[in-house]
């Protein structure tokens, strides 16, 4: 019986093991890094600009300087003022689609609402003078706009073909540098043609080498050079199977085409990998990249490095995962000075081509006569735009990672070298998200080094109502006390201040110093949690309390997890008088995935052992009552039948099927009964009945 139950015993101790080594991986996993502070939707104050309430605006953020905002709309360009978001009217720019291109777009299946003009690409090109592209009801045109007495007039117009995309969703970018525009956009209705584009030079048509399927992100201008940002099917993948790969392309700005019939091709278009990956023996990867940030020049350890924020992303069909990374401009320079990649044949995989198949001068150089460039370079980098190399992360892992069901990360803006009263200077990201949070964060150990991240994520704001998707963030640095992040959605904008030093969920030493926000500190002679900006700033570090590094400092005491609780969204709840305590102050349990993975396994040993018992009573329960003193009856029946009275003394138990008497198969003849007489004869003496043999 023992034995039984030992045998049903056996999965279950399989199944703990497997749930242990489950909880082990979660817990070695990294994880999540809690907000210091939540703030919940509606209960930060911010100033709102909402335009045309009545349709879809797609907003997008073009221009910005320290005093206004220039936001492409629905056949508007709204000129918004940054102190208040309240609109200058008198210098809104209004250009709609004409009654026969809104025809025309009608016939190719689109809806009204598509057939519209959505301002999508802006830039200055002169004090007074502007470049703006847009949608067209889907026939992209472009206008020169000059201000004049405060008004916008039209010098001229024309086709906006490889400038501006055709769909207002579609993942497009443009840049303005050296009096010249360079994009990244399609070029067709269908969306099938993508490019990189600046007139005359664009890349190849139909070549999966250069651009496979890409969704551009961000372009920017650095020294002779151009850097796009976008994601793409890798084409050294294809034999494996299809994933997605994010890049960064240069192109030089004094390129000039190549000789012959290349007069109108890159000669300078190359390419590198972006990695943003977990380290180890087998990294894990966030491949897709969503958005990137200006270039920001600081101190990072001992000396100064330019680096490029993004936000990466899982595939939408995996596990909800994100993570931010930064890359030094150097190490993607250096990418493009290291070997190519290539297939030798279709079935090969692809590996770094050799240097002596490199040809002479190098392929994808800035020079001064691009059109002089013999053939054989410019055939070699038009087969070779791959760089075998890819751009290592920074800090040679993530700055922060989010697994997370309920949102991925979309935007990041950087507020770059903001300064503490220790003299000290650290980079503060706010990172928006697909559910209308914005998270800002930093990495605590970035001025010491660049090689150690500690992830800090200071609050975690619900800006928008949740599923709204946050489109674009900047950062808007003032005077003072006054400097803003501007949130921007498909039809709302938003400011709100960068800091909450005076939140009424700060009331000591210890919970200032534990948000670890540059902009707070502790103001010894106010007794106050006080934020950058203040007039006695500079006092330093003499009057201000503040610990980055550890989030601890010893003139307040030590912080206790109890007190220093992360503020998490939860209901609303009411004191025992029956007044409502804002969720803001509640202070929830946080369960880890250590906690939750022992309390699990915890539980399923304890239903095992139950069931075990449970299942051991009910057997023995429906046994006859006979069984009850007998442990072993097999055997006692057994001892019986050798004594004089056995069988009598068995007469009470049914027959079993190990104890029947052995019947001779070979003779066919059946053992005797206990009075002598073969157990097939009757009474009568009966002939004994023919009986089929059986051989063993």
């Amino acid at each position: 019986m023992l034995l039984k139950h030992a045998a049903v015993l056996r999965p279950g101790i399989g199944l703990i093991a497997a749930l242990l080594l489950v909880a082990l991986q979660a817990a070695a996993w990294v994880q999540d890094v809690g907000p210091k502070m939540y703030v919940q939707f509606g209960e930060e104050q911010a100033q709102r600009f909402l335009g045309n309430e009545s349709h879809k605006d797609h907003f997008k953020l073009l221009e910005k300087d320290q005093n206004s905002l220039l936001v492409g709309a629905r056949n508007i360009v709204y000129n918004i003022s940054l102190r208040d978001l309240s609109e200058f009217t008198e210098q809104r720019i209004e250009w709609h689609s004409s009654a026969a291109h809104r025809e025309l777009c009608y016939l190719k299946g689109k809806s009204e609402d598509d057939c519209q003009n959505y301002i999508r690409v802006l830039a200055k090109i002169a004090e007074n003078k502007v470049l703006i592209c847009g949608t067209n009801a889907y026939k992209p045109f472009c206008r020169h706009y000059h201000l004049k007495d405060g008004d916008y007039i039209m010098e001229k117009e024309y086709e906006g073909r490889g400038l501006c995309p055709y769909d207002p969703d579609h993942n497009s970018t443009a840049v303005y540098s050296d009096g010249q525009l360079y994009s990244a956009t399609v070029a067709d209705f269908s969306g099938t043609d993508p490019l990189i584009y600046r007139e005359p030079l664009r890349t190849e048509r139909s070549d999966l080498k250069q651009l496979n399927a890409p969704n551009f992100v961000s372009s920017m201008a650095y020294e002779d050079y151009i850097f796009f940002f976008f994601r793409e099917t890798a084409v050294e993948y294809i034999n494996c199977g299809k994933t997605v790969y994010s890049r960064v392309a240069r192109v030089c700005k004094h390129d000039k085409g190549g000789p012959h019939q290349f007069y109108d091709r890159w000669t300078s278009f190359l390419k590198s990998r972006l990695n943003c990956s977990v380290p180890g023996d087998y990294p894990f990867y966030f491949n897709e990249i969503q958005s990137t940030s200006e270039i920001i020049e600081g101190t990072y350890g001992d000396h100064v490095e330019k680096l490029i924020y993004g936000v990466f992303t899982t595939p939408v069909n995996s596990i909800g995962g994100s993570a931010v990374c930064a890359f030094s401009v150097k190490s993607i320079l250096e990418t493009f000075e290291g070997p190519f990649k290539e297939q030798e044949t279709m079935n090969s995989n692809w590996l770094a081509v050799p240097g002596l198949k490199v040809p002479e001068p190098r392929p994808g150089q800035c020079v001064n006569d691009s059109r002089t460039l013999p053939d054989v370079s410019v055939n070699f980098v038009k087969s070779h735009t791959l760089m075998d190399e890819a751009v290592p992360a920074f800090f040679n892992r993530p700055i922060l990672i989010r697994i997370s069901l309920q949102y991925r990360f979309t935007k990041i803006a950087v507020d770059q070298q903001v300064k503490t009263p220790d003299g000290k200077a650290y980079d503060v990201l706010f990172i928006g998200t697909d559910d209308g949070k914005v998270i800002k964060a930093l990495n605590a150990a970035s001025f010491d080094s660049d090689k150690t991240v500690n992830s800090v994520v200071i609050e975690e704001l619900q800006v928008l109502p949740p599923g709204v998707p946050v489109k674009n963030l900047y950062v808007v640095r003032m005077d003072h006390e006054d400097s803003k992040l501007v949130v921007v959605s498909d039809d709302e904008i938003q400011a709100m201040k960068l800091q909450r030093c005076n939140s009424d969920k700060i009331t000591n030493c210890r919970e200032c110093v534990a948000l670890q926000d540059p902009y707070c500190a502790w103001d010894n002679v106010e007794a106050r949690c006080t934020a950058v900006g203040s007039p006695d700033w500079s006092a330093g570090k003499k009057r201000f309390i503040q610990s980055i590094s550890h989030g601890e400092h010893k003139a307040c005491g030590r912080v206790t997890t109890e007190e220093i609780a992360p503020a998490v969204p939860s209901q609303v709840t009411t004191k025992e008088n029956g007044a409502k305590l804002p969720s803001s102050q509640e202070k929830l349990p946080i369960y880890t995935a250590e906690t939750l993975s022992i309390a699990v396994a915890t539980s399923c040993l304890a239903a095992l052992v139950v069931g075990f018992v449970s299942g051991f009573l009910f057997s023995r329960r429906c046994r006859g009552e006979d069984y009850s003193n007998m442990p072993y009856p097999d055997q006692r029946h057994q001892l019986n039948r050798l004594t004089e009275g056995g069988l009598n003394a068995d007469a009470a138990y049914p027959p079993c099927a190990n104890n029947k008497a052995a019947i001779n198969l070979v003779l066919n003849v059946p053992p005797k009964n206990a009075n002598g007489k073969n157990a097939n004869s009757s009474a009568e003496n009966k002939p004994i009945q023919k009986v089929k043999k059986t051989y063993i």
